[in-house]
């Protein structure tokens, strides 16, 4: 068994820390787990990546997946799920947004209109086998006053969805033990994850 995840969003929002939560629950469940992290950029509100691969040890021979071969994309910014298609096919991925746009700085000062959620399904379709929208960074903000916790919330809704194999009972340790700060509003944000993914 072997399972390839790309996280993807820009400088600020979280990734990294998503990403080693989602590691620790993997290593936890007895898992090898290889990955990598690309956060050069992440001070300038550039697109962060990060690799994340666990199965049997068999399998996986490198930290990073090989193109057009990861099996889910998990995108805390909608546009950067465009941009890692590179990674995807239409046979094996699945795609996993949240809806918050981060609109970069130069789009800002053109006045460069972002597309909507239906243009960016539209982009992703060719290569997407299934494709789940979430307002996590909306019911974030509703329920805590900041869309941060929309990340937590989106890897619940992967878990509870079935696009990230994982279970629930480790994912809540590692993000109970992980958590930068304010462990008990991301527990439940990692439970309002869960319901969003199930209904």
């Amino acid at each position: 068994m072997k399972f390839d995840l790309l996280l993807t969003g820009v400088g600020g929002e979280g990734v990294l820390t998503t990403g080693v939560m989602i590691t620790k629950a993997a290593h936890e469940e007895g898992k090898y787990v290889r990955g990598v992290q690309l956060h050069g950029l992440s001070q300038r509100g550039g697109t962060i990546p990060t690799y994340i691969r666990f199965g049997d040890k068999e399998g996986i021979h490198s930290p990073a997946p090989m193109k057009a071969d990861v099996d889910l994309v998990m995108s805390f910014e909608p546009i950067e799920a465009v941009r890692a298609t590179e990674y995807a096919r239409k046979d094996k991925t699945n795609f996993v947004l949240n809806t918050y746009p981060y609109m970069p700085i130069y789009g800002n000062l053109e006045n460069v209109p972002y597309p909507d959620m239906d243009e960016i399904k539209k982009r992703i379709e060719p290569f997407a086998k299934d494709i789940k929208v979430f307002k996590t960074d909306k019911r974030a903000k509703k329920e805590f006053g900041d869309i941060i916790y929309g990340n937590v919330m989106l890897v619940g809704a992967a878990v509870s969805s079935g696009e990230l194999p994982l279970d629930k009972d480790t994912v809540r340790s590692a993000v109970e033990s992980m958590a930068p700060r304010n462990v008990e509003e991301n527990l439940k944000a990692f439970a309002l994850g869960l319901e969003m993914g199930r209904e």
